[in-house]
């Protein structure tokens, strides 16, 4: 659910009641509705994918419909190696301050080799950043400036730490999350703790975004190769299922109401980066509630003071945020 379509209401109520000029009364409500942490839910797609292919090391394959994990038959029987790298635009799709609960990942296999050999497929964070590239066909065509290849990051330079990626330095060498595939068809990380732990960061850390590298957990046997649907297949593009709960937002408080002749004033202490509107109605068993201001969003906390001319014997306030 995009979490622009929700609206959680809450306000404070300000009530004063005048009689020849004077409040005879003044109170002040707090109210929420609701005041929970509430359920999201976003599906990403990748906004980089590409693949890192042993067999022509100085080859780019960023533009391909599909990207390849796995190992080939190679010559005599020697695999030869292929990595995927993909990330996801985390923070540009989830609020900042979001706890992030689950995390899952889908990808669909569209081609396997004959006969094929079936293996566990891990995702391992990526430490470093890379160039997704430009290229395609099947096995890629010589990389330019700025492309990821099985020995650059961004090719020429910088290299990985060993071509193909160095654990430890390159990437975690423990999986976050793996699944054991087979034949065609879609396959799913499951959420672990570690892959919400990954999402969290980059929401916290968008400049550490860097993604996961795609792997199968046995690169000595040969023919673990599978070809995955990218992100630009598509339908069938990889899909990052994150469920995350929005932090309590606690009501504006009103106080200081003073009366000054027909002239009424109170305040209230603004968050940072959030929308007010202050309405008034001067019937309490009423839904009809009219605008009196609106107030932007201040970039640091700051106490508002409203002012209001009035005319009649009894008047409500309320202050609202979405």
């Amino acid at each position: 659910m995009n979490p622009s379509a929700l609206h959680h209401v809450l306000w404070s109520l300000l009530t004063a009641t005048f009689r020849c000029g004077m409040p005879t009364w003044v109170s002040c409500a707090l109210c929420a509705a609701p005041c929970v942490s509430l359920a999201e839910s976003v599906t990403l797609h990748p906004a980089a994918d590409t693949t890192l292919y042993e067999t022509t090391p100085n080859n780019n394959l960023g533009a391909n419909t599909d990207f390849i994990a796995g190992t080939t038959a190679g010559n005599a029987g020697q695999p030869y190696r292929n990595r995927a790298l993909l990330k996801f635009d985390v923070a540009g799709q989830i609020p900042t301050g979001a706890t992030i609960s689950s995390a899952s990942l889908t990808l669909r296999v569209i081609r396997i080799p004959n006969p094929p050999a079936n293996s566990a497929f891990g995702l391992h964070r990526l430490l470093v950043s890379w160039g997704e590239g430009t290229k395609n066909g099947s096995l890629g065509l010589q990389a330019t400036t700025g492309e990821a290849t099985w020995i650059s990051r961004f090719f020429l330079l910088p290299q990985w730490g060993i071509p193909g990626g160095k654990a430890g330095s390159d990437f975690l060498a423990n999986a976050s999350a793996s699944t054991f595939v087979g034949g065609l068809g879609p396959y799913t990380f499951v959420s672990t703790s570690n892959l919400v732990a990954d999402v969290q960061f980059w929401l916290g850390n968008p400049g550490s975004n860097f993604g996961w590298l795609l792997m199968s957990q046995d690169e000595a046997t040969a023919s673990t190769a599978r070809r995955f649907a990218s992100r630009e297949s598509g339908a069938n593009a990889p899909a990052l299922v994150i469920e995350y709960t929005l932090a309590q937002t606690q009501p504006p408080r009103l106080s200081q109401m003073r009366l000054l002749g027909n002239a009424v004033t109170f305040q209230f202490d603004a968050d940072p980066q959030r929308l007010y509107a202050v309405e008034f109605n001067n019937a309490m068993d009423t839904t009809h509630w009219l605008t009196l201001t609106n107030i932007a969003a201040q970039p640091a906390p700051t106490t508002i003071t409203i002012s209001d001319s009035v005319t009649a014997s009894q008047r409500f306030y309320r202050v609202k945020t979405p």
